[in-house]
């Protein structure tokens, strides 16, 4: 079966559970928002199972400035939860945790994660069109390219409410044969402007090589598919963290033309926090990054100079 690399525009189903019958699999629902008031979060639940036995972790991580403040993780038995394969829509013990309204037309996400130490409560609602890549070792579906988000989180029985800019991806059938065929790592991240959104990322493949994605989203409208070799993504200004080389500048360039379109990106991203971790011992690194440049679609141009999230992670 052959897979199309261009993305598709999203359905309910493909944020829907997946699952696999041939091999233990990692599946994966990822939000991330940035608020107003210095703070910002990750909430995600993760899963590992073949048909339908195995292990499921929902975690918060919840972060002031950049700087991690609180994380909370806990692991059940996939018995314990009920996964739907039409929509998103996950519950623990009868109670939802991700539950999906699209009835208006707006992809709407309730999240409500409920764990030892802290607490989310937040309302994603979608400001542009989801997508999905697919290919034989794994898929990616960004959801929500660019959400609004509010609600509370909830810290040691701090009530904290927050309103900011969010977002949402999913990724499915990533099991042992992905890291040794496909993709030893990655990077990714996202850039927004007032009306523009960039997803962009690099897998990193064991011959030195790599692949290259980035999608624009107009908000409102419809998005781009940038063609891999008109990205160009380096970095620099490496330092010593947990004893390994990790690098705190990284250069985007995109120049592209899509449907009579120009598309012409270039943004520096810097570093401002690190948070490392480990993903089966191989390291991880969440960044906070202050992106600054200018993503331009026809002849609009909109200024880039926002704090964002993005990730490093490599299997070797």
């Amino acid at each position: 079966m052959s897979y199309p690399k261009i993305p598709r525009e999203i359905l309910p189903r493909d944020d829907a559970f997946h699952g696999s019958t041939k091999r233990i699999a990692a599946e994966w629902w990822y939000f991330d928002a940035i608020f107003k008031n210095n703070y910002s979060v990750h909430v995600g639940l993760k899963t590992f199972t073949i048909k339908n036995f195995g292990l499921i972790s929902s975690m918060i991580e919840v972060y002031r400035e950049g700087i991690l403040e609180i994380e909370s993780k806990k692991w059940y038995l996939s018995r314990y939860f009920y996964m739907a394969r039409d929509k998103p829509f996950i519950s623990l013990f009868d109670k939802p945790l991700i539950s999906f309204d699209n009835s208006k037309g707006d992809w709407i996400y309730n999240i409500d994660f409920q764990l030892p130490l802290c607490k989310a409560n937040l309302k994603f609602k979608g400001l542009t069109k989801g997508w999905v890549i697919e290919t034989p070792a794994e898929s990616w579906a960004v959801a929500l390219p660019k959400a609004r988000v509010e609600g509370s989180l909830e810290i040691k029985g701090e009530f904290i409410p927050v309103k900011g800019t969010g977002y949402h991806d999913h990724n499915w059938n990533y099991t042992i044969l992905t890291v040794m065929n496909y993709g030893i790592g990655w990077l990714w991240g996202k850039i927004t402007s007032p009306n523009y959104t960039l997803v962009w990322a690099q897998i990193e493949k064991s011959n030195g090589k790599h692949e290259r994605y980035a999608v624009v989203n107009v908000d409102g409208g419809r998005f781009y598919s940038i063609s891999s070799d008109r990205i160009t993504i380096s970095y620099d200004r490496f330092i010593r963290n947990h004893l390994r080389k990790a690098p705190t500048r990284f250069m985007l360039r995109i120049q592209d033309k899509i449907d009579d379109t120009p598309i012409d990106v270039d943004v520096i991203m810097y570093v401002s926090t690190m948070h490392y971790n480990a993903v089966f011992t191989a390291p991880y690194w969440r960044y906070h990054i202050n992106a600054k440049g200018y993503i331009t679609v026809g002849s609009k141009k909109e200024t880039v100079n926002k704090t964002q999230i993005m990730e490093l992670l490599k299997f070797s």
